[in-house]
């Protein structure tokens, strides 16, 4: 029995010593990617996992919290990078290594990602029920460019910016994604931050 398909056998029912919220993510994002989104309930993920379906809603309030439940961490890095960043480095430079230390995934990581931002490429609703955690991220970049350039993070110029990199962003993760090209989402997003990054001094 390989890795995935032990993974993939629902372990007995019961309160489990320990549940691993990634671990649980990551087997309703395959059993998504296998058997459908809209065709797979909340049950079914409790079952997948050997736990209860109280405990599944406890540390995922509802289906979409499954897709969207690894941004958190990715932007809590994002922001440990940017607030911490020496106050010399290139603006441009800051950005880039805050993105590439987020996206710092290993392997199950990537797989969950990849399979995360499949799922939103084809669910417009997924996108809108994320919309307010894709958001933190942009103002958290809005707050280090108004930083860099002396302005109020409410300005006219911090908020384009910020949008036009957090959008970029998105758009570099959804089209790695879909096209399945390579284990290295950041150097796409990276790539794509040098495509519309003309703003930034330095």
């Amino acid at each position: 029995m390989n890795s995935l398909e032990a993974e993939s056998t629902p372990r007995r029912r019961g309160r489990p010593a320990d549940v691993d919220p990634d671990r649980v993510a990551l087997l309703a994002l395959r059993h998504f990617e296998q058997h459908g989104y809209e065709a797979t309930t909340m049950d079914e993920i409790a079952a997948l996992a050997g736990i209860g379906r109280r405990t599944l809603f406890r540390y995922f309030p509802s289906k979409p919290d499954l897709v969207w439940g690894g941004l958190e961490p990715v932007v809590e890095r994002m922001h440990q990078v940017l607030d911490s960043a020496p106050a010399d480095e290139r603006p441009r430079d800051v950005i880039a290594r805050a993105i590439t230390e987020s996206l710092d995934l290993g392997p199950d990581g990537i797989e969950a990602t990849r399979f995360r931002l499949r799922l939103m490429a084809s669910d417009p609703a997924l996108i809108g029920f994320g919309l307010t955690r894709l958001g933190a991220n942009r103002d958290i970049l809005a707050e280090f460019i108004a930083r860099r350039l002396g302005v109020p993070a409410d300005s006219l110029r911090a908020q384009v910016l910020a949008d036009a990199i957090s959008s970029a962003n998105f758009s570099a993760l959804l089209w790695w994604a879909s096209r399945g090209v390579g284990d290295d989402p950041a150097a796409t997003a990276v790539q794509a931050l040098d495509e519309v990054l003309r703003g930034l001094p330095g």
